[in-house]
């Protein structure tokens, strides 16, 4: 992921590539928070990138992936 890149359209890539939609992740991340979570309520986090980093790790561990910081200077 590139630094211009948005968490929007990071999240659609991550999203295409399970061939999940916002809905279904929605309907996961409620889920696994225990509360309601909407289609709605995180495309809006989503499109105004005000989604926690607690939120934005959980996407990840639900579609299959790890977030990892790399050292750019090895």
């Amino acid at each position: 992921m590139s630094i211009d890149e948005s968490i929007s359209t990071e999240i659609k890539i991550l999203l295409a590539k399970r061939c999940w939609t916002q809905a279904k992740l929605a309907q996961e991340l409620g889920k696994r928070l225990n509360k309601k979570y909407t289609g709605d309520n995180l495309a809006k986090k989503i499109r105004t990138e005000t989604i926690p980093y607690r939120e934005i790790k959980l996407i990840a561990d639900i579609l299959g992936y790890d977030i990892e910081f790399k050292d750019r200077k090895q």
